[in-house]
């Protein structure tokens, strides 16, 4: 039996969380494998999921938490946008890098000590393999298909047309271009709501963003983002939005299931968004922008794509390393008009919605994502 220790913590809040929870997960019961996290595990990363899995999962996680010792196993290291590691000896090492911009020569340096790199996106592993000789893998996320699956509506929710927005508030995931998309909508149909689920855990990020509304989002006194209040600033009826709390990944499928579209017009994904991914295993219509790492996800069979992007600079903040490079910028234009077909024939936004998750549970799944994961592990041993 081998060790395989996750660099970093499992969550259901975040990217990277989720990411850790799910091969966790798939791996806790392997009879070749036995999987550590490198921070403790705690049942309050485990919040929204069933006490069934929770039990199945248990004695990996309480072996994981007597870890002490990593330099017998295979170690996965998480690298973001900074590059920084936090490099321990072990029998393998992989860094699992995860970049949103052009990365400089330095990266050289600080990616040599790895055996291998890997990524969730063609876009990443081109980025990486210009400023390296690693070798490099592109294992796509997935998802959970007893979880994300599409189902019926509650009946909770008046009658309306829901648009919904899944994300931590940030430049790049274009909640400004959600907002003004949203108010011109609305204006034409009354009936719309907007559904945001951006809290988290990193709403200091938020605070203060213009984006291109032209005016500011603030945090109120306990941290939590005025999402409302910014829609009343822009000039949206606040009675019209949902802002939600922050969800856990296991009960995001009710929230996809409620709703009729799910709009995501960000400006880079280093990867190929778990949000799109899951609204689509749910059959909920999606409208994305087409670049970066959406390109080894979106078709035009499964989306409705936003492929009117022009350029823009990255922000230059302390989470992204200063770098010259653009982002996309997707068209307000082009958002609105799929905001209008999905709205207009329900029929053809329904076939769509039910070709990607037919297509995504059938083919990007993390059982699928550790059996790869697996096999590269084991051609480079």
């Amino acid at each position: 039996m081998r060790d395989l220790i996750l660099g970093w913590q499992m969550n259901a809040h975040s990217g990277w969380g989720v990411v850790g929870i799910n091969i966790f997960a798939q791996l806790a019961n392997d009879p070749d494998w036995r999987v550590r996290m490198r921070g403790p595990i705690e049942y309050g990363h485990f919040m929204g999921l069933d006490p069934l899995r929770v039990a199945a999962i248990i004695k990996a996680c309480d072996i994981s938490n007597k870890l002490t010792d990593y330099s017998q196993g295979v170690l996965i290291d998480p690298i973001g946008n900074d590059l920084e590691a936090h490099y321990e000896p072990a029998e393998l090492t992989i860094g699992r890098v995860v970049v949103e911009k052009h990365i400089k020569q330095a990266a050289f340096e600080k990616l040599s000590h790895f055996d291998a790199l890997l990524t969730g996106s063609t876009w990443n592993k081109q980025i990486l393999e210009e400023v390296t000789d690693k070798p490099v893998k592109v294992i796509l996320e997935g998802i959970d298909p007893s979880l994300f699956m599409p189902g019926p509506k509650s009946g909770w929710l008046p009658e309306g047309f829901y648009v919904l927005s899944v994300g931590k508030l940030e430049h790049r995931k274009g909640q400004d271009i959600v907002m003004l998309a949203f108010k011109a909508f609305s204006e034409r149909h009354p009936e719309a709501r907007l559904v945001t689920c951006w809290q988290s855990t990193w709403n200091s990020i938020g605070n203060g963003y213009t984006g291109n509304t032209g005016v500011p989002l603030w945090l109120d006194d306990s941290g939590r983002l005025k999402v409302k209040q910014w829609a009343v600033d822009i000039g949206i009826d606040p009675d019209k939005v949902y802002d939600l709390n922050s969800c856990p990944n296991f009960l995001m499928p009710q929230i996809y299931r409620e709703c009729d579209v799910l709009l995501a017009p960000s400006r880079v994904e280093s990867c190929t968004s778990l949000p799109v991914k899951e609204a689509m295993a749910c059959g909920l219509p999606v409208i994305a922008a087409l670049h970066t790492g959406m390109h080894d996800l979106l078709t035009t069979d499964n989306s409705f794509m936003i492929t009117e992007c022009g350029t823009s600079p990255a922000p230059d903040v302390p989470y992204f390393p200063t770098v010259t490079t653009d982002w996309y910028e997707p068209s307000l234009e082009q958002t609105l008009a799929h905001l209008e077909a999905v709205y207009q024939d329900r029929g053809v936004a329904a076939l769509i919605g039910f070709n990607a998750s037919a297509e995504i549970r059938q083919h990007r799944t993390w059982k699928q994502h550790v059996e790869e994961l697996k096999v590269w592990i084991m051609s480079l041993s």
